[in-house]
């Protein structure tokens, strides 16, 4: 094990890798992960998120799998470590969240089961991007066809977040419809969840 100069933490790297090998486009992927170490991507996600052609995401992703700085698995792509302990130069761009909407979720929503039924699932013209989990709360994540626009809902608390992510810099009325149409996307769920509980038959 040894220093990274370019990651600033300590990592079992392939001993075939050096951390000056590392290209721009692998320092922007370990960049976008590190925001959220407990976060989980979707391929597809990263490239409307990132805009990297296909073939060069799949390159870019397998030397970081190789060089073992990230994971994957079913849920997706993973920063592998601390994100806290890297130190990242390559500027990526991105704005700070706009918070839309916040409402309160209705008492007998299993978030677990509310999780299941919306990961990975599209709406409108949106994408399934990813999640993270910290154990207080959960945050899922899609993003627009066009890469331009990456909405989040954050469940804590028996509340419910809706935030906007427009590095293109969208007006706020077109922030604000995106962030309904993921509400009723949700709501709908959730809508569906609450009747299905009131129709189960009560054991005796």
């Amino acid at each position: 094990m040894r220093r990274s100069p370019l990651l600033g933490t300590q990592f079992g790297l392939n001993s075939e890798f050096e951390e000056s090998d590392l290209d721009d486009r692998e320092r922007e992927v370990l960049r976008f992960l590190s925001n959220n170490e407990n976060g989980y991507y979707s391929f597809q996600g990263l490239r409307r998120r990132l805009g990297f052609h296909q073939e060069t995401l799949t390159r870019t992703l397998r030397r970081l799998e190789e060089a073992r700085v990230i994971e994957r698995s079913a849920d997706g792509y993973k920063l592998k470590g601390s994100a806290h302990a890297y130190s990242f130069t390559v500027p990526t761009g991105e704005t700070l969240q706009k918070p839309i909407i916040d409402a309160y979720l209705p008492a007998q929503i299993d978030v677990t089961i509310l999780f299941q039924k919306l990961r990975g699932r599209w709406f409108s013209n949106f994408r399934w991007l990813g999640y993270s989990h910290d154990g207080n709360r959960l945050s899922m994540s899609w993003i627009s066809e066009d890469g331009r626009t990456e909405l989040q809902a954050r469940i804590g608390h028996g509340k419910i977040a809706v935030m906007v992510n427009s590095p293109s810099n969208l007006v706020e009325a077109q922030q604000i419809a995106a962030a309904y149409q993921l509400f009723d996307h949700i709501s709908k769920v959730a809508e569906e969840m609450v009747h299905s509980t009131a129709q189960a038959p009560i054991a005796n």
